[in-house]
């Protein structure tokens, strides 16, 4: 497989046990013994249909934002919202951190991802190693989290829910393009920084050998307290303060997020009301239980239920940017809501606070390193030559 003479390892990122790479085969995949982690699965894609998928990309991208997501319709007056436009009435509204986070999660740092992934794939697939490789894939690895597109299709439906019994809904071309961008965002997630370089090695293009991370540093466990403890007090204003305000001919209301969750229950949709409940509620309540009690059991030495907290930690990892649904949702409702004396819709201070919520949480997550759990019960870094296959 790879061009080196020494087996290559490859070390569990979850736990921090190290392994000798072994040769998969077809539908295949290594999995860490200690605490179950897929550390490897058979590359079946070469670098040129990589490409072809980022191609379709960016094509779904640009049809995603070049057209619009929803028309809506009210007394013989329309207003038709692209993710742009969401963005530009938030700004205006006087709101350009709302603005700024929506942007970046949603257009910008997405893209951003998708050229980082042509810069790499493109030498590989002419058997060259990429300029700046090393840095590039770290890179890479850092933005998966922070882009939403999928959060933001889920925004849009629950917005169209919301707005159906206000008046008259037409889906645009923007929306479906933004669907087919989702499922071709979500299967390029799969090439981090060790499929990249463990894809340049089978190659055999002179790339470095996956490193032995080092050991985690304890004084993390400070840091996630701080931003858990940050991310508490800014969820009180985020659920107290209206997240949006409606203005209409029978008058002003400001809503919450429990008040939006209770209107979408009370018009019949209450499968979409449970989505915005757990995403919105339930999630970020559950990512500051769980990692106050990961962290708190990490900085005690816990030695038990080691296997299970892992399994924890991945779940708080993979939930993490779906409290942004609400974020999502407000934009694009006070982009459509545009209409004069007859209908306006605005967000609210409070969308800026549940805003700062889920970055705070994500990054708290995102700062806590999983291994060192492990290497406080006493396991240590050692080297296996099995896996579950």
């Amino acid at each position: 497989m790879s061009n080196l003479s020494q087996p290559l390892t490859l070390t569990c990122h979850q736990c921090g046990a190290t392994y000798s790479r072994p040769e998969l085969e077809p539908d295949q995949w290594a999995q860490c013994v200690r605490c179950h982690s897929v550390l490897e699965s058979y590359a079946a894609f070469t670098p040129f249909a990589w490409l072809a998928i980022l191609l379709t990309t960016f094509l779904s991208l640009g049809f995603a934002n070049a057209y619009p997501i929803l028309t809506l319709y009210l007394q013989g007056q329309a207003q038709a919202a692209t993710f742009f436009d969401a963005v530009s009435v938030v700004w205006r509204e006087g709101y350009p951190e709302v603005a700024v986070i929506t942007f970046a999660a949603g257009f910008l740092l997405p893209v951003v991802h998708l050229c980082l992934l042509v810069w790499v794939l493109l030498p590989l697939a002419f058997g060259k190693l990429p300029l700046f490789f090393d840095a590039t894939i770290k890179i890479i690895d850092h933005l998966k989290p922070w882009c939403m597109v999928p959060v933001f299709l889920l925004g849009i439906l629950v917005a169209a829910i919301k707005l159906a019994g206000l008046a008259s809904l037409v889906v645009g071309v923007g929306l479906f393009a933004t669907a087919c961008a989702t499922i071709f965002i979500t299967s390029l997630g799969r090439l981090g920084e060790r499929r990249l370089r463990l894809m340049a090695l089978d190659l055999g293009v002179p790339a470095h050998p996956p490193e032995i991370p080092r050991p985690p540093s304890p004084s993390q466990i400070t840091r996630v307290w701080a931003l858990m403890l940050a991310a508490a007090i800014m969820y009180v204003p985020a659920n107290f303060l209206p997240i949006m305000q409606i203005t209409s001919v029978g008058g002003s209301s400001g809503h919450t997020i429990v008040g939006g969750v209770i209107e979408l229950y009370q018009m019949g949709s209450w499968d979409i009301a449970l989505v915005v409940f757990v995403a919105s509620v339930i999630v970020p309540v559950f990512k500051l239980v769980a990692l106050s009690v990961l962290v708190a059991m990490t900085q005690f030495g816990a030695v038990h239920g080691l296997h299970r907290r892992t399994q924890l930690y991945r779940v708080v990892e993979f939930i993490g940017q779906w409290s942004m649904l609400d974020v999502f949702v407000v934009i694009l409702l006070s982009a459509l809501g545009q209409f004069g004396a007859l209908l306006s819709i605005q967000p609210g201070s409070g969308a800026i606070a549940f805003g700062a919520v889920v970055i705070l949480t994500m990054l708290a997550a995102l700062s806590f390193d999983p291994r060192l759990a492990w290497r406080r019960a006493g396991h240590r870094r050692h080297v296996l030559s099995t896996f579950n296959l």
